[in-house]
């Protein structure tokens, strides 16, 4: 039990004058910090593509509102004419329009939707990450903790052993006092 502790009192002093403890917090929260960054990072990238979106979107209306204002246009000017084929062609035209707009919004949410759903997987990931960051962190603090304790305990048992010495020492000279009268 003895040697047990003094081999633990050694690894203590050894960890103590390398600093090794010191070097694994600081690794650590250095760590902690760079998932901080890039999961800010992926933050920032997500309202980039949402900000992104919205440009889309609203230059796909104003389009949509020049091209219905320009046919409209024609069809005025077609219908003071009084030519109805035009008219017709122009009705669908506007229809393919629409439906070409159609499948651009489609296109886009779908693309809209695969990034966001990519990102939405890496920003998980990244908090994955940070919660074993965290318990590695609470791992070695708790290690800390217990050699903290068994270094209490190593001189906990000094002491005892101290007193069980002078005890014995105290039980000798009481025999040899009794040996001498």
């Amino acid at each position: 039990m003895q040697r047990q502790l003094e081999q633990l009192e050694e690894e203590w002093e050894e960890l103590k004058e390398k600093g090794e403890l010191e070097e694994l917090k600081k690794d650590k929260e250095l760590e902690e910090k760079l998932e901080e960054e890039e999961l800010e990072k992926e933050e920032k990238e997500l309202e980039e593509e949402e900000e992104e979106e919205k440009e889309f979107k609203e230059e796909l209306e104003e389009e949509k509102e020049l091209e219905e204002d320009e046919l409209e246009e024609k069809l005025e000017e077609e219908e003071l004419r009084g030519i109805k084929g035009v008219i017709e062609e122009l009705k669908e035209e506007l229809e393919e329009l629409k439906d070409l707009e159609e499948e651009l919004k489609e296109e886009l949410n779908e693309e809209l939707e695969r990034k966001f759903e990519k990102k939405l997987e890496e920003f998980e990931e990244l908090k994955e990450e940070f919660k074993e960051l965290k318990k590695d962190e609470e791992l070695e603090e708790l290690e800390e903790v217990e050699l903290e304790k068994d270094k209490e305990l190593e001189e906990e048992l000094e002491e005892e052993e101290k007193d069980l010495e002078d005890e014995l020492e105290e039980k000798l000279e009481e025999e040899e006092f009794e040996e001498l009268e």
